[in-house]
C-alpha cells in the first residue's frame, strides 16, 4: 500500500477573514482526500497489473487450459450419459454443445472464476480511478489560486498544469466519451456537428499514419491514453512518480500559508 505523509505546520489556519480561512480548509481537506484516492487506486492497479503478468505467464496459462480440457470433458461425458439416447448428442449438436457450455459457465463461476472481460476491466477502472482523483486535486487547487489569489498557488497552479498539461484534456474525454466516440471534440462542436481532426499516432502501442485514428481508453503499460479535444492522443501515467509529484505539490501548498497550533501528521494511524 502507498502512504502518502503530509505534516500540517499547525492546526489551524491563520487567514484575516475567518470565513474564507474555513473554506479554503475545507479546500485543503478535500485535496487531501484527493491525495489519498491516488494512493489507495494506484496500490490496487498495480496489484491488479502483477495479477494479471502472473496469471498469463506460459506456465500459469498451461496448467490453466488444462484443467480446463478435464472440465470439459467431465461435463460432457456426465452430460452425454444423462441423455436418453446418446446418439441424440450428434443428431441435434449445436443445442446439446450449447448445453454443455451452460454448465461449464456455471461451474467455472460457482467455483469464483471470475469472466475474462471482467478482469480484463479492472485494471482500467483503477486507472480511470487515479485519473479522476488527479484530475479532482487540479480543480481544487485551481479553485484555490482563484480564491486566494496568493503567489505561492498561483505558482503551484502552473507548476501542476506544466507537469501534466493533458491532464484536463484527458480526464474529459474519459467523462465524455459518448461524444469522442463519435469523433467530436469541444462540445460546440458536437452542436455544429463538425468532426475532429485526428491526428497522427506512433508511440509504441498505436501507430497510425496519414488521417490519425480515434483511440480511447487505452493502456500502455501504466499510460493510460486518449484521444483529447484538439484530435491528439495524450496519455497519463498511472505510477509512483505522478502520485509523488502530486504529493510534493500538496506539501509545499500547506507549508506556503500560515498556521497556529500543534503540528499535525497525516494520515492518522
Amino acid at each position: 500500500m502507498f502512504i502518502v505523509n503530509i505534516e500540517y505546520p499547525g492546526t489551524w489556519l491563520e487567514f484575516p477573514d475567518k470565513n474564507k480561512a474555513f473554506e479554503i480548509k475545507n479546500l485543503i481537506s478535500s485535496m487531501e482526500t484527493a491525495v489519498i484516492d491516488m494512493a489507495i487506486t494506484l496500490t490496487m492497479f498495480i496489484e491488479c497489473q502483477q495479477k494479471n503478468q502472473e496469471e498469463y505467464s506460459s506456465d500459469t496459462m498451461r496448467d490453466s487450459w488444462e484443467l480446463d480440457r478435464q472440465l470439459r470433458m467431465r461435463i460432457e461425458q456426465e452430460y452425454r450419459a444423462a441423455l436418453p439416447n446418446e446418439n441424440d448428442f450428434y443428431n441435434n449438436h449445436d443445442y446439446h454443445r450449447t448445453e454443455t457450455e451452460k454448465l461449464y459457465r456455471k461451474e467455472k463461476l460457482n467455483s469464483g472464476e471470475i469472466p475474462r472481460s471482467y478482469k480484463h476491466r479492472i485494471s482500467f477502472i483503477h486507472a480511470h480511478s487515479f485519473l479522476s482523483s488527479a484530475d479532482t486535486f487540479s480543480k481544487y487547487l485551481s479553485v484555490l489560486a482563484d480564491e486566494t489569489e496568493l503567489a505561492h498557488v498561483k505558482n503551484l497552479k502552473k507548476q501542476l498544469e506544466d507537469t501534466f498539461p493533458s491532464l484536463s484534456k484527458i480526464r474529459n474525454s474519459a467523462q465524455h466519451s459518448e461524444d469522442r466516440s463519435r469523433g467530436y471534440g469541444k462540445p460546440a462542436d458536437v452542436r455544429k456537428k463538425v468532426k475532429m481532426d485526428l491526428k497522427p499516432i506512433d508511440n509504441g502501442f498505436i501507430k497510425a499514419e496519414g488521417g490519425g485514428v480515434l483511440a480511447l481508453s487505452n493502456l500502455n503499460g501504466n499510460r493510460l491514453g486518449y484521444t483529447i479535444d484538439d484530435g491528439t492522443y495524450q496519455e497519463f501515467e498511472i505510477s509512483q512518480n505522478t502520485l509523488g509529484v502530486v504529493a510534493d505539490l500538496f506539501q509545499h501548498l500547506i507549508n506556503g500559508f500560515q498556521w497556529t497550533g500543534p503540528v499535525e501528521i497525516s494520515p492518522h494511524i
